[in-house]
């Protein structure tokens, strides 16, 4: 019997984005599949929801830390220093010391390609943590052959103790809607029969002004929703855009939209626009494809890989291009019909229990 240490913090959080719904999906899988080893589970202060319900094996340890920052490569290590386990997982950092088995998972280096996008502070956080995740890891997990590719290329030495595990959509949740079900969620949220649907941080590293200008240029006979908190660096200018007297009559914000009317709002858009100049995986497009809706996306390379032949790809630094292929994604029916079909049937290859499964037997190896 082993003992490994999990960290809670990412999935305690009350609004998760893709590396957080990663962190809580790990957490609760590995609760299925494995009933023999000794698991320790820390977090800061509380946990919430149903974290913290979980079989005999399973322990639970509040580390309480009166800041903001630095929870794992302080708090933590100095818990790991005195009382170590076996192994230790991280879904996204690892602590600055401490002793025992290190595995982390690094989503993507978009900081080090993309640094333009990132508030100067927060890219010397994500530099300073990645470059110490790297050098102490004993093993690597990512999520993409993309993202694999770019860790290689920064970090050479790390090239053998990479291991790519794609990551998963909620399969319970996404799934096309009844005409009966979209009516009546339409009509209760009062949203237009048609309309473009991007879900996302509103930020400079979803290219999301770039969305705007190109949806600016379009037909525009579509509203554009967009569904997601204002990120850290870059909404300023996507406010000012939207309150231009040309466009705001066309878009819809919603904010952050809670677990219980996303995937319905997934299922009744008719297109989803997804224009990332980086990602390490991309799931909002995972959750399309399953709703039964058709995507364009960015022709970025992890999106390539996980969207292969069943997206409608664009180049996300070419508004022209953007607009040419949303116009297409609606006016095409043929084609929508095709990359709907082809979408539903790669939606299949992805779920959390064979992501947990194949995560648990890395660590363990």
């Amino acid at each position: 019997m082993k003992t490994l240490g999990l960290e809670a913090t990412r999935a305690n959080k009350t609004y998760k984005t893709g590396t957080e719904w990663y962190a809580w999906y790990m957490l609760q899988e590995f609760k299925k599949i494995d009933k023999e080893n000794k698991f320790v589970v820390y977090y800061n202060r509380y946990l919430a929801g149903d974290l913290k319900k979980a079989p005999e094996n399973f322990y639970f340890k509040s580390l309480p830390w009166p800041f903001e920052k630095f929870w794992t490569h302080i708090r933590l290590a100095w818990e790991l220093l005195i009382h170590p386990v076996d192994k230790f997982f991280a879904t996204n950092a690892l602590p600055l010391f401490g002793r025992g088995e290190m595995i982390v998972t690094i989503h993507d280096l978009g900081f080090y390609k993309h640094p333009e996008l990132y508030h100067p502070l927060e890219r010397i956080y994500q530099k300073m943590s990645h470059r110490l995740a790297v050098f102490r890891a004993d093993k690597i997990i990512t999520i993409s052959e993309a993202s694999k590719a770019d860790i290689i290329s920064y970090f050479p030495k790390a090239k053998d103790k990479i291991k790519v595990i794609h990551l998963s959509y909620n399969q319970d949740s996404f799934k096309p809607i009844s005409p009966e079900d979209r009516l009546k969620f339409m009509d209760i949220h009062d949203y237009p029969d048609n309309f473009l649907l991007y879900i996302g941080r509103l930020e400079s590293k979803k290219n999301v002004l770039n969305l705007l200008k190109a949806y600016q240029k379009s037909s525009r006979k579509w509203p554009l929703v967009l569904a997601g908190r204002p990120g850290n660096y870059g909404y300023k200018e996507i406010e000012e855009l939207v309150k231009h007297p040309d466009l705001k009559e066309d878009i819809i914000f919603l904010g952050y939209v809670n677990q219980e009317n996303y995937p319905k709002l997934m299922a009744c858009a008719s297109g989803f626009v997804f224009p990332s100049k980086f990602e390490g995986f991309g799931i909002p497009i995972l959750e399309a494809m399953a709703s039964g809706v058709p995507v364009a996306c960015s022709n970025i390379p992890a999106l390539k890989e996980i969207g292969q032949e069943a997206v409608i790809y664009f180049d996300p630094d070419n508004t022209d291009d953007i607009q040419d292929k949303i116009e297409e994604l609606f006016k095409n029916k043929e084609l929508r019909e095709k990359k709907i079909t082809k979408g539903l049937a790669r939606a299949k290859d992805f779920s959390w229990p064979k992501v947990a499964k194949e995560t648990l037997e890395y660590i363990l190896k």
